[in-house]
């Protein structure tokens, strides 16, 4: 079952995490992120660094709850650097807190860490001359199997504490179930790969959630007198040289991080190195700053004095009394990852589809999360990376694509800073501008060819958005404008079209109209004045016969009184 664990939903294309990968064992495709498990070293970088949480570690809590509800005696394995991240003195105050989440005893892994050193001692004291490196911490493990396979014959062959511990508890209780509790992801790893040491390994930010649910607050209530033990100094760089009886023969070498622990791999291939011991740990600070060491972690500083203030007793140096004869060696066999390397004209093809068609085109600037464009193009050969993570492809990309629009366009289009400078202009705009060559015009402020008032407003404008005609008398055009703010570029985008041909037209046939209209009123009024005349006539001609018709019709009368 894998221990790291993908939220696809959460993944932003960021490549924050390809960037802080050591190994490089994140791939991606479809724009999401995914953890190779076959070349994952479990140092937690990726977690660490996930901006989006979109990586989580698995969870084992329930299956601790329920060991603890069988009828076994279940024994923790506490890592030493518990110090460093609860607000206890002693051991002995931790203990007590365990017990309340059902644990029948507790004991320190640094007990197994007296045992893990004591080998060390053993192995330097043959004197082959071979430089030697620590094999506590898993992480470093993973990585020298799977990445550096030929210093593999360097690495101690010796359990780490806590398989040295898991396996003491077990001699001791042979009934007993053993769980670790540690700051380290890694560990989960180790607990499975080498069974019946270690039954299952938590970490802080379980036990953490598992006190928030059982609501128990770990306070410091008193000042209990604990003895000092060396082995207790193993969580802190440089930790496990401190505990160890020195032989003037050999270098003691502290190395902590995973970048300088790779390079000192390179160096040790190289075979720089004779009658070294080197103490090497993944984490910057050693276990005290592991990757899930609980949200309580202390800084640097206090987590190394809270250490030394639990380790060290300056007056007589004492340590764990315990037997050494146990059988702690270990087989580590080479997980060595091979990749059959692409061609020369393979690499150039994927280089040239990033746009990367000579040395100088390769920027090698890292934000794709590879150190090279061409480490980047193994990548994208072997299924790792997608050429789309090469942001200044994609930019250049998006910005060909959009120049080419913006120069197609019959629409004039202006690019304004806050500054009211233009930043850019297309062929379009040139031409209503009377400008030759757009390079003469850009980082000139917009007043030298057009009014800047409209770019003030709509800077002001809380919609940021303005649409108007305008005629710019300069060059007789008439123009629709419209004007927007990008408020997050700090931009304001004018985008003209040229309305001149028709705005004449429309005037042409506007007057036209008007001159028609006048026509009309010419001819309508004198028509009105005709018929005005004519009903004149008419009225006169009428009045005429109306008088002549009563004078005839009175005759006849006066014939017929006769």
């Amino acid at each position: 079952m894998s221990i790291l664990k993908l939220k696809k939903a959460n993944c932003k294309n960021c490549y924050k995490c390809v960037r802080n990968c050591p190994v490089k064992s994140i791939e991606v495709k479809d724009h999401q992120a995914q953890i190779l498990e076959r070349d994952c070293i479990l140092c937690g970088n990726c977690i660490l660094t996930c901006p989006q949480d979109a990586k989580e570690v698995r969870n084992d809590l329930e299956i601790v709850k329920n060991l603890i509800r069988g009828d076994k005696e279940i024994i923790a394995s506490v890592a030493p650097s518990f110090i460093a991240n609860y607000n206890v003195s002693t051991f002995e105050e931790f203990k007590e807190i365990l017990k309340k989440l059902g644990f029948s005893e507790a004991y320190e892994t640094a007990q197994g860490a007296f045992l893990v050193k004591s080998e060390y001692e053993k192995l330097i004291a043959k004197n082959t001359g071979e430089t030697i490196i620590s094999s506590c911490c898993p992480t470093v493990v993973k990585l020298i199997q799977k990445h550096h396979p030929n210093t593999l014959r360097n690495l101690a062959p010796v359990l780490s504490p806590m398989q040295a511990h898991g396996k003491l508890i077990k001699e001791e209780n042979p009934k007993a179930q053993v769980v670790f509790i540690g700051p380290c992801i890694s560990k989960k790893d180790e607990a499975e790969n080498y069974p019946g040491l270690i039954d299952i390994a938590l970490t802080f930010d379980e036990l953490n959630q598992w006190l928030e649910e059982e609501q128990i607050e770990v306070t410091n209530t008193e000042d209990i007198p604990s003895s000092k033990y060396l082995s207790r100094f193993f969580p802190v760089a440089g930790g496990i040289i401190r505990t160890m009886n020195i032989d003037t023969n050999y270098k003691y070498i502290p190395i902590d991080g995973l970048d300088n622990c790779i390079d000192a791999l390179n160096e040790i291939e190289e075979g720089k190195f004779q009658n070294c011991f080197i103490e090497m740990s993944a984490c910057n600070g050693s276990c005290v700053n592991g990757p899930a060491k609980g949200k309580n972690k202390l800084n640097r500083i206090n987590a190394q004095i809270k250490v030394e203030e639990l380790a060290l007793n300056r007056e007589t140096f004492c340590d764990y009394d315990l037997n050494i004869d146990m059988n702690l060696n270990k087989e580590i066999n080479s997980e060595e990852i091979v990749y059959l390397p692409p061609s020369k004209s393979d690499i150039a093809a994927i280089l040239k589809k990033m746009g990367r068609n000579s040395l100088s085109d390769e920027l090698n600037c890292g934000t794709c999360g590879y150190h090279t464009c061409r480490e980047k193009a193994i990548a994208v050969y072997f299924g790792k990376a997608e050429i789309t993570m090469c942001l200044p492809y994609m930019r250049s990309k998006a910005e060909s694509f959009s120049d080419k629009i913006i120069s197609a366009t019959p629409n004039a289009i202006l690019a304004v800073d806050m500054d009211l400078k233009i930043q850019q202009i297309n062929r379009a705009a040139c031409n209503i501008f009377g400008i030759s060559k757009s390079e003469d015009i850009i980082g000139v402020p917009v007043s030298r060819i057009m009014d800047e008032f409209d770019f003030v407003n709509v800077i002001s404008k809380e919609e940021g958005r303005i649409s108007k005609k305008i005629y710019l008398a300069e060059y007789e055009k008439y123009i629709e404008e419209l004007l927007v703010y990008d408020k997050n570029s700090h931009v304001v985008i004018c985008i003209m079209k040229d309305i001149t041909k028709k705005q004449l037209k429309r005037e042409k046939l506007l007057a036209s109209r008007n001159n028609a209209k006048n026509i009309a009123d010419i001819i309508l009024e004198k028509q009105i004045g005709i018929v005005h005349e004519i009903a004149s006539l008419l009225g006169e001609t009428t009045a005429e016969t109306q008088v002549a018709l009563n004078e005839l019709k009175n005759t006849m009368f006066e014939e017929d009184e006769d």
